[in-house]
């Protein structure tokens, strides 16, 4: 993705991949899905499989890619003088958080694609 066609306030996907099925019993199965951040903290997250995407359900194999819809919040620059951009995401649009219930995280550009219409 290009940093410089995106704009605080864009729609985006987060690339996660989903580990563990949660409960494949309930309509619909939950997943746990995992990232990192730019600082190197693994985080994961826990809700229904349609949010992630519309591939995945109970019977789907993992771990495999997926995605969290994202709100672009702002930009920031490496500390460590990389020249990957970084840009704090919230995960509002879905009302998914994290297990201890952050919502918004600091990744970097490449792990952000254009937002898909699910």
């Amino acid at each position: 993705m290009d940093r410089h066609a995106l704009r605080t306030g864009d729609h985006v996907e987060l690339a996660c991949e989903a580990v563990d099925w949660v409960d494949r019993a309930f309509f619909p199965a939950v997943v746990r899905v995992v990232f990192t951040d730019a600082q190197g903290r693994a985080w994961s997250l826990v809700d229904k499989a349609p949010i992630f995407g519309t591939d995945l359900d109970p019977e789907s194999a993992l771990p495999r890619p997926v995605a969290v819809r994202c709100v672009v919040e702002e930009f920031r620059d490496a500390s460590d003088g990389s020249s990957v951009p970084l840009v704090l995401v919230s995960t509002e649009p879905d009302r998914v958080a994290a297990e201890d219930g952050t919502a918004v995280f600091l990744v970097s550009l490449d792990l952000l694609r254009p937002a898909a219409t699910r």
